[in-house]
């Protein structure tokens, strides 16, 4: 049998090219041909996976978290292009939050991503590819931002640092210390977040929960974002994927010229991924958590659709599902398969991470064999 596996990342617990090694070793000792390809959509994983595919290199630097605290952080880099790949999460990802005031998104800033990106112009970067998932910031990119140089004011014409709570009293900005190497750098916006910017569907209402903001704080910081867009372009209406990562997705179109494309799609044509499902009897892919958000177009989703097109069934395996199967049925993801098989912390279960999926991969197998290889 040939199977392709492409499970992403799941969070702060198991890379996608880590997850991989362990589902192709389950299958290749049982005589099957196996082609692993790491996978991300624009989030955690995404630097590891296109260096992986692509043969590059990680550069490290130091910048900000989102509260603040000095971190390490990586970037892919191809020096033969000039290609810098970063991901917004290696310095203002949501697995810096920790439930205090000080990672309550009125406090947290995108400031390191902005860090990263000249690290990576440092480096000699001339084409920036930008991956916008897994954030912990809804700061509209002001932090990124302030990091290149760009400056806002309130109504007395006091210098705001950049922060969630400075976006109700953004009043105007200046450009005069922006970075001007800036210019002669190409952006590219990885996501496969359709957010725009305000709205139900946007950075605040759609994601705020999860990075932190209360059911009851959400109104007013809508208003705070509001103004924020008011004021960076007159109120213009914004475009799908701006709201994505809290919003640097705007600050990155609208300051930087950034194009926005799939990540997922990114990725999988770096890949060959089609070609690979097209020629596959079966495909494994997975993430942490499944759920609606994932059919914006979320990895495992973006896989089964591409296996629809072929009639290649797909297994997703994953920490958890909070949805209804038959979507993702709709979607080509056949059979969805949760890794945890017993009562557990969330503490235990992303520590056991590896032995679950190892567990879980020779199960799955031993099913197919016994309703027989040839029915797949």
């Amino acid at each position: 049998m040939n199977v392709v596996t492409a499970v992403d990342s799941m969070k702060g617990s198991i890379s996608s090219i880590e997850a991989n090694q362990i589902i192709t070793k389950v299958f290749t000792e049982k005589g099957h041909i196996v082609k692993d390809i790491a996978i991300a959509d624009g989030g955690e994983g995404t630097v590891s996976a296109i260096v992986k595919n692509g043969d590059g290199q990680k550069i490290t630097a130091h910048v900000h978290a989102l509260n603040g605290q000095l971190v390490t952080a990586e970037f892919g880099w191809f020096s033969a292009k000039k290609v810098a790949v970063i991901e917004s999460a290696a310095a203002s990802g949501i697995q810096y939050l920790d439930g205090t005031k000080a990672t309550h998104p009125l406090n947290t800033s995108s400031y390191g991503t902005g860090e990263l990106i000249l690290a990576a112009i440092n480096h000699g970067a001339q084409t920036i590819i930008i991956g916008l998932g897994g954030t912990g910031t809804v700061d509209g990119g002001m932090g990124l931002l302030s990091a290149l140089g760009v400056e806002f004011f309130d109504q007395e014409n006091q210098l705001l640092s950049a922060k969630g709570s400075h976006l109700a009293v953004v009043d105007h900005f200046s450009i005069e210390q922006v970075d001007v190497r800036l210019a002669d750098v190409s952006f590219q916006i990885a996501s496969d977040v359709t957010s725009p910017l305000l709205g139900e569907t946007g950075a605040v209402y759609m994601f705020g929960q999860q990075k932190g903001l209360a059911e009851n704080e959400l109104t007013n910081y809508e208003a705070g974002m509001k103004n924020y867009q008011e004021k960076i372009c007159g109120g213009i209406e914004s475009v799908a994927g701006d709201g994505a990562a809290g919003g640097i997705g705007f600050a990155v179109r609208v300051f930087l010229k950034g194009v926005i494309q799939s990540g997922f799609a990114l990725i999988s044509e770096q890949t060959g991924l089609e070609k690979a499902i097209k020629e596959a009897d079966l495909v494994i892919t997975g993430e942490g958590k499944m759920d609606d958000q994932s059919l914006q177009g979320k990895v495992p989703v973006g896989i089964g659709r591409i296996a629809k097109k072929y009639d290649v069934p797909v297994i997703a395996f994953v920490g958890s599902f909070d949805g209804v199967q038959q979507r993702f049925r709709e979607e080509g993801v056949s059979v969805i398969v949760p890794i945890i098989d017993r009562i557990t912390t969330l503490e235990q279960a992303m520590n056991e991470v590896e032995k679950n999926l190892q567990i879980t991969a020779k199960r799955t197998l031993d099913l197919l064999t016994l309703m027989g290889k040839k029915s797949i």
